[in-house]
């Protein structure tokens, strides 16, 4: 052996390890506020080419997955959960199964990627299927919502497929449970606590890589959750609409419908509408339209025949609104939402926008309604974005 030559050391196990990653990790200096500033037009260029990349292999993916549904609906029956994890958005995955398996079962949609999401909100809900008898008060904070829901009584409906083992009250459907929103210890405690109940099933998806390490074994024993790699590929076109990605260079970031001035932004109103589907778009259409037509009869009547209208009751641009029971039927006639489930979901995407806004009239009836300025609503109806 050469003298001259220095002795290598092999250190192994944990001491290598460590060994090997003492020096200072490279970070680079080209921030993102360093790119260079792209248009509107070029980014949904560039967005439309990645939701057509793939696509032959994606739709493959995806009919993978759709021929798994069977042992889905058999893990939920034996009283297991669902987590769908994996690269690309799960969304519309998860949203066909409910559709096609649990249409004999009350279902809860909870879009975790939206950072205004509260878990009070959920727990409101959940209580109202789980309670047998409608006029117990809802208490309003968090503890009270909780005792309430572990106190409730068991299911003793029938069970029909897919839970021919037992039949929950609710399966609660959460996109991102690693959402920003509920990526804390409490809440995700509160929907471990959730998920044990007896009379809930719960069918969830993660994305941040670090997910796992939101619960310790506790939770995972609650959450008694089946892991299935979900892997579609799909952008996250609909998950990532809350923020403005053209915001990132420069560092800022704001409401998408409004512009610097606090003011309403057409373009922004644009951007979420190219982010969802068809048919939501349609379903915006169908309301828009009447409320403009609502607006231009107001004109034309007398102010006695408006006095005797309980809509001018309600605030702003409510009383221009629809039912919402007439909305589902107008969209049901075109085609647009083929159940109840999916016209809440669409209604929910634009709840979370802020382009949505429902009230009560002094009769009690439930309007939905746009809460723009006239011109605006003509503005959008003159861009092709909504019959497209």
């Amino acid at each position: 052996m050469d003298a001259n030559r220095e002795a290598v050391i092999v250190l192994d196990g944990a001491d290598g390890y460590f060994d090997q990653h003492t020096g200072k990790a490279a970070i680079s200096d080209n921030p993102i506020s360093k790119l260079p500033p792209i248009s509107r037009q070029e980014y949904n260029a560039f967005l439309t080419k990645a939701e057509n990349f793939r696509q032959l292999e994606r739709n493959t993916l995806l009919s993978l997955h759709r021929s798994l549904f069977p042992q889905w609906a058999f893990e939920l029956s034996q009283g297991f959960n669902i987590l769908l994890y994996g690269v690309g958005s799960k969304r519309d995955l998860v949203l066909d199964y409910a559709q096609q398996y649990l249409d004999s079962v009350p279902v809860l949609v909870v879009n975790g990627y939206n950072p205004l999401i509260d878990v009070k909100e959920i727990l409101s809900h959940v209580v109202g299927f789980l309670l047998d008898e409608p006029e117990t008060k809802i208490p309003k904070n968090i503890p009270d919502l909780q005792s309430l829901i572990l106190s409730s009584s068991a299911s003793t409906t029938d069970a029909t497929f897919p839970f021919d083992y037992y039949q929950p009250k609710v399966v609660v459907i959460i996109h991102n449970i690693d959402g920003y929103a509920l990526r804390n210890e409490r809440t995700q405690s509160i929907l471990s606590s959730l998920a044990s109940h007896s009379d809930v099933s719960m069918i969830a998806t993660v994305d941040h890589i670090n997910a796992p390490a939101l619960w310790d074994t506790n939770k995972l024993a609650a959450f008694n959750f089946v892991w299935h790699d979900a892997t579609t590929l799909t952008p996250y076109t609909v998950e990532t609409s809350f923020a403005d990605p053209l915001a990132l260079v420069s560092g800022a970031g704001r409401s998408l419908i409004s512009d610097h001035e606090g003011g309403t932004s057409h373009s922004g109103i644009i951007y979420v509408l190219e982010s969802l589907t068809s048919n939501a778009r349609g379903l915006y259409r169908v309301l828009i339209s009447n409320q403009l037509q609502a607006m231009e009869d107001e004109a034309e009547i007398s102010a006695q025949k408006l006095a005797d209208d309980p809509m001018l009751e309600l605030p702003g641009q409510a009383r221009y609104g629809l039912e919402f029971k007439t909305l589902y039927q107008r969209c049901s006639e075109e085609f647009i939402v083929t159940n109840e489930l999916n016209y809440r979901t669409m209604l929910t995407e634009f709840y979370e926008h802020e382009m949505l806004m429902s009230t009560r009239d002094v009769l009690g009836t439930e309007i939905i309604y746009a809460p723009f300025d006239k011109q605006i609503l003509e503005k959008l109806l003159e861009d092709d974005i909504l019959t497209s």
